[in-house]
């Protein structure tokens, strides 16, 4: 065999591989997810800290969106807290928003800010729930300072999730910046800034800096007794994700050498089974703030995978026939990409009640199965199609 046959029959073994080893198998609370801010654990008759049931009362006869024939912001505030509790966070996401809309100099309307901003996180409306987090750090006073650091960490994680990851970095500063910003808090900002230095490319400091954070966790940990599971799940995903972008760095694209395509594959599936297996750490946490990104990230892992194989040129060293090989093989490996993405997906949705999934990561996870359904399909009629003409 030519070295190029063996350059491409490396390829396809390390693509199988991938498949073989990369099986499923598996206000602010301190220490944990942020919370709804609770107005209704006082004793009775005592103002809830920070809200006053304002003596203005708006009259709106059967107002649709209360129940009520009359409402103040402090009626708001608790029928939007109590609709949260239950689940309905549309219904808290537009009692808080008419609060501060309507009684913008309520003192409720500081914490009504903060728990709009969770209302609409949980609905998956993110852009929006940044921008009321930012109103609410905006309100905090020198009193809060604590709160405000903790706040810009979650709107940098925000950021994260949409993909501005450099934007990410101003927040961030800012709360690692403020001497309130204490332990475990101030864990969460540090992992989220290594994502902003994978970001700059430097995969290995990051990397350093989370296991750092790691071990600090587990060295307190045993010393005081609580495990920190919300931090815990936390770093695992973004280790995952360090190692996923560092996958996306081995570039194909420019790539005309089968023999360093070889050994671009190799470093990208390195990092990408390392990703998965970060992810699936994460999951077995079954913390909720984190099992819905790790599940969706354990099947976008194949995604990768397929698409940048798909995407990179055929090496020229191929002849005509070798070529049509490739393609051949090529689709059919990434189709079975597509296969265990589609099953990892299914299986985490299956079991969305003991990883805790949110609606919102149901309803994205449900898409990336959709959507790899619908290329399976595409995928089996060409080959159907491909039969048909062989005479």
């Amino acid at each position: 065999m030519s070295s190029a046959g063996l350059a491409f029959s490396r390829l396809l073994v390390l693509c199988f591989a991938v498949l073989l080893f990369g099986s499923f198998g598996c206000a602010h609370q301190r220490g944990g997810p942020p919370q709804v801010q609770d107005a209704a654990k006082l004793p009775a008759g005592q103002p809830p800290a920070g809200l006053r049931l304002d003596p203005t009362r708006i009259r709106a006869g059967d107002d649709l969106l209360t129940g009520l024939d009359g409402y103040d912001a402090g009626d708001l505030f608790h029928l939007g807290y109590e609709a949260f509790q239950r689940g309905d966070v549309e219904l808290s996401a537009a009692l808080y928003g008419r609060l501060v809309d309507e009684f913008p100099d309520a003192e409720g309307a500081l914490s009504a800010h903060y728990n709009l901003g969770l209302s609409l996180e949980k609905l998956g409306d993110l852009e929006a729930a940044i921008g009321a987090f930012a109103r609410y750090v905006e309100l905090c006073g020198l009193d809060l300072r604590q709160d405000a650091a903790e706040t810009r960490t979650r709107i940098a994680a925000l950021l994260q999730r949409l993909g501005r990851v450099e934007e990410s970095r101003a927040p961030l500063d800012k709360a690692l910046a403020e001497t309130e910003l204490v332990l475990p808090e101030r864990w969460e900002a540090q992992i989220l800034y290594a994502i902003v230095t994978a970001q700059e490319g430097n995969f290995e400091r990051a990397e350093w800096n989370i296991k750092a954070i790691g071990r600090a966790i587990r060295k307190r940990a045993l010393r005081e007794g609580d495990r920190y599971p919300f931090q815990s799940a936390m770093l695992w995903y973004h280790v995952g994700k360090v190692y996923r972008m560092r996958a996306a760095s081995h570039s194909l694209d420019a790539v005309d050498n089968l023999e360093l395509l070889d050994q671009r594959l190799t470093d990208k599936a390195r990092d990408l089974l390392e990703a998965r297996r970060h992810f699936k750490r994460c999951l077995r946490h079954l913390e909720a703030a984190w099992s819905g990104a790790a599940a969706l990230a354990l099947g976008g892992v194949y995604e990768d995978f397929r698409r940048d194989l798909l995407a990179a040129p055929k090496p020229s060293q191929l002849d005509g026939e070798h070529g049509a090989v490739y393609r051949e093989l090529l689709e059919e490996a990434t189709g079975r990409f597509l296969e265990r993405a589609a099953s990892d997906y299914r299986e985490v949705l299956r079991d969305a009640q003991r990883y805790q999934l949110e609606d919102a990561w149901i309803v994205a996870i449900s898409e990336a199965l959709s959507r790899c359904e619908g290329l399976l399909q595409e995928l089996f009629a060409d080959g159907q199609e491909t039969v048909s003409e062989i005479p």
